[in-house]
């Protein structure tokens, strides 16, 4: 089965942590503090969303583990 994905969704926190698999949202912004994830964009009313397209990238740019 093949997702195709709208890179240009406006994710909430709560959409970060699904798609990464972080459990908390200290966890999110800590590494927002660190610069070692993409930092979210104001939409207004103190809301902040990430483009989708931004952690999907991210992700995939992310090291991969070898067990060998």
């Amino acid at each position: 089965m093949t997702q195709h994905t709208n890179l240009n969704l406006l994710l909430t926190i709560d959409d970060v942590l699904r798609m990464t698999g972080y459990r908390s949202r200290s966890s999110i912004y800590r590494l927002m503090k660190r610069s070692q994830i993409p930092l979210p964009i104001m939409v207004g009313g103190g809301r902040v969303r990430w483009r989708s397209g931004d952690i999907e990238h991210w992700l995939k740019s992310l090291p991969t583990q070898s067990y060998r």
